[in-house]
């Protein structure tokens, strides 16, 4: 940049650079993302993955879904079947309604956490789906309870015993495994097709 001639045209430059940053718009400014200013805002260079944040709230939620659905109403319903069709219920209640909002409040740019869930359609359909996805999950999880337990009995020959009992941390732990192996193969799924539609498109063209 060359110095200006005198000072007069010193303090014209300046006042164009306050006239612009005062006048700044949406228009004439440019476009930053928020994960962008992000790098600019954070005190320190650590930070939690996005990854480990979500793993995390989908833990937190089955676990207290466990506490309090799944060990609560088991004081009241006693019947194993109906315990685990009203908890299955209350489950995709919380995905839809508290899960999935905060995974989405969570997202540095605009959908980049939707590929963290299994059910991405919205409005009434959206609770619809989560409340038959966490039926599909629930019962996986008790297979999985159901297999180990039959396991560690064959090993300790004992038949009588329940070696691994329900509780809130290993039921949150097991509901966010499964979880994200459903979450892995729905993406897995939907980039298999579409590498074939625009394989497809291209032969044709």
């Amino acid at each position: 940049m060359a110095k200006p001639d005198s000072k007069a045209d010193y303090y014209k430059i300046n006042t164009q650079a306050v006239d612009d940053l005062v006048n700044a718009n949406k228009e004439n400014s440019p476009v930053v993302s928020s994960k962008e200013l992000k790098r600019y805002t954070k005190r320190n260079k650590f930070s939690i993955p996005m990854a480990v944040k979500v793993l995390f709230v989908k833990f937190w939620f089955s676990g207290a879904v466990c506490y309090f659905a799944l060990w609560g109403l088991g004081l009241y319903i006693h019947s194993e079947l109906d315990l685990l069709f009203v908890t299955s219920i209350i489950l995709g209640f919380v995905i839809d309604i508290l899960e999935n909002k905060v995974i989405l409040f969570m997202e540095e740019e605009k959908d980049s956490n939707r590929k963290w869930l299994f059910v991405r359609c919205k409005g009434f359909f959206s609770l619809v789906w989560n409340v038959f996805y966490a039926m599909l999950l629930m019962a996986n999880v008790w297979m999985l309870y159901n297999a180990i337990n039959l396991g560690i009995t064959k090993m300790i020959g004992k038949t009588d015993v329940v070696p691994l009992g329900v509780e809130p941390v290993m039921f949150g732990i097991f509901m966010m495994l499964i979880d994200y192996a459903f979450v892995g193969m729905r993406n897995l799924l939907g980039k298999v097709v579409s590498d074939a539609k625009s394989k497809a498109k291209k032969e044709i063209q």
